[in-house]
């Protein structure tokens, strides 16, 4: 996909969620065709979903640098900390969309996201380190989805094509370059 296509939903959807950060990336998710979330998740629970869930990718916490690489090559790339894991515990945790941008340009390593604030305004297209406390940006987990897997299409016979999905690429050195 084209990384300016998920600017451009994050756009479309922001206004409706800016004041809700996990509302705002199911339903950027859901309208990229991702159905890993459910309608009551929210930021901890997408954190705490994220790992083990099949078509996504972590990425090491911390790695801005791979998180906007994976973003500028058109993945879905969701940010995240539990509130529990903050530096000041919170009730809530946070989650934000990375998208492709610069990364911020006094420290080079956090990348551009959108986000949602509960019980506030997030924001648009600026770096991460404006959506977490200094004492908590390095913590925040990184998971991409590669939105290439097609689903399952019917053959003209009826039967399914269940050839195998080629899947989410590896994230140890960034992004499989084709």
């Amino acid at each position: 996909m084209d990384a300016k296509q998920i600017i451009n939903v994050c756009e479309e959807k922001w206004d409706e969620h800016k004041s809700d950060c996990s509302g705002f990336v199911k339903a950027v998710a859901a309208a990229l065709g991702v159905s890993t979330f459910l309608p009551g998740d929210n930021a901890d629970a997408i954190v705490e979903k994220l790992p083990g869930a099949a078509t996504w990718c972590a990425i090491k916490s911390g790695d801005g640098l791979t998180a906007k690489e994976h973003a500028d090559s058109g993945f879905l790339v969701i940010g995240g900390l539990k509130g529990s894991d903050q530096a000041n515990p919170e009730e809530h945790g946070h989650v934000v969309v990375v998208v492709t941008g610069p990364l911020d340009p006094g420290h080079n390593k956090y990348p551009t996201a959108y986000w949602g604030h509960l019980g506030g305004v997030g924001a648009k297209e600026h770096t991460i380190n404006w959506a977490w406390r200094a004492e908590d940006r390095d913590k925040v987990s990184y998971f991409a989805n590669s939105l290439a897997a097609p689903p399952a299409t019917p053959e003209p016979d009826g039967s399914a094509d269940d050839r195998p999905s080629t899947g989410v690429a590896e994230v140890d050195g960034g992004p499989k370059k084709e």
